[in-house]
């Protein structure tokens, strides 16, 4: 493996890994949430905020990561009814068209957060959150998607034998 490629690999783990803890905090907060509220000493005002926040960041930047190890929804009928080789085009084509999204995410993604940190647009909400920093996970998710993609298009021809979604992962 290419140092790069091991880079990749070790920022999708990372990236897979704290949307893990992302969606762990969630779940806790939520609990104790519901805990202060019942026990009547109050609520947790910020944490709807928080919660939005964490779901949409985890949600782009566990993305690539799944994609990675074929841990996303997966309709493979089609696939099954067809031979290897129609098979092999028919991956390769959804993969070119998943680069072109994630290009789109990235170049869209990179062109908000540069004018939200140009403008200095912040978020009111119950917390002042600097808008770039909320659309930082946009482009960010983009780029890990578009490598990702080139990496199953390079291995497009071998990677589709028997339609098991565990040899599409690109590891």
């Amino acid at each position: 493996m290419t140092p790069l490629r091991s880079l990749h690999a070790r920022v999708l783990e990372l990236s897979g890994t704290l949307a893990g803890l992302a969606y762990g905090a969630i779940a806790a907060l939520m609990c104790v949430d519901i805990a202060v509220r019942s026990l009547g000493v109050g609520t947790l005002a910020w944490l709807t905020e928080l919660t939005e926040y964490l779901l949409y960041a985890a949600t782009f930047l566990a993305a690539a990561w799944a994609l990675r190890h074929a841990a996303h929804v997966r309709v493979d009928i089609l696939l099954v009814k067809l031979g290897p080789r129609r098979a092999r085009a028919l991956e390769g084509a959804t993969d070119a068209v998943g680069l072109a999204i994630s290009v789109v995410f990235l170049g869209f993604g990179a062109a908000a957060v540069l004018e939200a940190w140009r403008s200095g647009a912040t978020q009111y909400k119950t917390w002042a959150a600097p808008e770039w920093l909320l659309l930082l996970p946009l482009p960010i998710a983009g780029l890990m998607l578009g490598v990702e993609f080139v990496l199953r298009l390079r291995r497009a021809p071998e990677a589709v034998q028997d339609v098991d979604p565990a040899k599409r992962a690109s590891l």
